[in-house]
């Protein structure tokens, strides 16, 4: 399935109320096989298990208005890798602790100022990244820098809903890190693409994502079997934060028995920015991050990073226009609003 619909920045929104809980603890290809959004100069505050638990279900969203054009899309860096699958390691954060990174393995083979960073919050907005290890490098060999919230040696901890507060401050703490210190510079050898971030997440942490995604510092917002609840949640987060967004946003769910699936519906019905609402019928809450069809998740996602961070149009047409790529595609269907190509 497929339907294509022919946005920018409300009111500043309040911060989350609520502390911060739970206990912290201590080169993948297409096939799957495992290698073991416009920003301000201005000064800006750095903001510091899985939610099957909790049903992400909402209904009764409002219809959005029209989405506006967006402003063009930059262009590709010079020496991006395109398609290239590419060897990753897993490493910790230098100066950033609580914090992995996920990057090619290799970074003298490529050009500087050439990997786009992804900052990606967990599901349950957990301190461990290890549930998303596949997904994660899958996404890192697509030539991404991506920093995960979470320790290197972080494992999941238990938690239940009501102590299961949303962080972005984390995600964006990750992304001035990843763009602004020396330590990163010196980490990725000069190949991070500083002008270019995205926000991603699954579950609660898609919450993250969706909060981080209003930061001048995002260019680019993604958000796997997740939305805000009718009623705020995790910390005080709601639906009138959507508004905030200025860049384009993906939602992606996992069909029916996703116990986020009306909430990623209600939340597309509401933005006002471009969007894609995509969804794997055969996926659930969590199967596209670390089950079966995580090789698809991680696929998707970078098709979507590399459409707006990357300015692929051909990445681009897998979400929008009359080629729309994944409409029917593996059980994929596929819904967008104002994506130009």
């Amino acid at each position: 399935m497929c339907r294509t619909t022919a946005a920018g920045p409300p009111p500043a929104i309040p911060g989350p109320v609520g502390p911060r809980t739970g206990t912290p603890c201590p080169s993948i290809d297409r096939g799957g096989n495992a290698n073991v959004f416009a920003r301000s100069m201005t000064a800006r505050t750095l903001l510091a298990a899985t939610v099957g638990a909790v049903v992400l279900a909402g209904s009764g969203a409002a219809a959005a208005s029209s989405p506006q054009k967006p402003p063009p899309p930059k262009p590709p860096p010079t020496g991006a890798p395109a398609t290239a699958i590419l060897p990753t390691v897993r490493e910790a954060a230098e100066g950033l602790p609580g914090h992995t990174v996920y990057r090619p393995a290799d970074l003298k083979a490529l050009r500087k100022d050439s990997l786009p960073v992804i900052v990606y919050g967990n599901g349950a907005c957990a301190t461990s990244n290890l549930e998303g290890i596949t997904f994660l490098t899958g996404l890192a060999s697509q030539g991404y820098i991506v920093v995960a919230n979470g320790g290197l040696d972080e494992f999941p901890v238990p938690s239940t809903p009501q102590d299961t507060i949303a962080h972005p401050e984390a995600l964006l703490a990750a992304a001035h890190w990843a763009t602004e210190s020396k330590q990163a510079r010196k980490q990725f050898d000069g190949r991070a693409d500083t002008t270019r971030v995205g926000v991603l997440g699954h579950s609660c942490g898609g919450v993250e994502a969706l909060a981080a995604g209003t930061d001048p510092i995002v260019d680019a917002v993604a958000g796997f079997n997740t939305g805000y609840l009718p009623e705020p949640a995790f910390g005080g987060y709601g639906r009138d934060r959507l508004a905030g967004l200025h860049t384009p946003t993906l939602l992606v769910n996992g069909g029916p028995d996703d116990v986020a699936y009306q909430n990623s519906i209600d939340n597309y019905a509401l933005l006002n920015v471009p969007a894609a609402l995509v969804g794997d019928a055969a996926a659930g809450h969590t199967g596209l991050i670390a089950g079966l069809e995580a090789t698809k998740g991680w696929q998707v996602a970078a098709d979507w990073f590399d459409y707006i961070l990357r300015g692929d149009q051909a990445a681009g047409a897998r979400f929008a226009g009359p080629g729309c790529g994944l409409c029917g595609e593996n059980g994929w269907t596929v819904e967008s609003k104002g994506l130009p190509l």
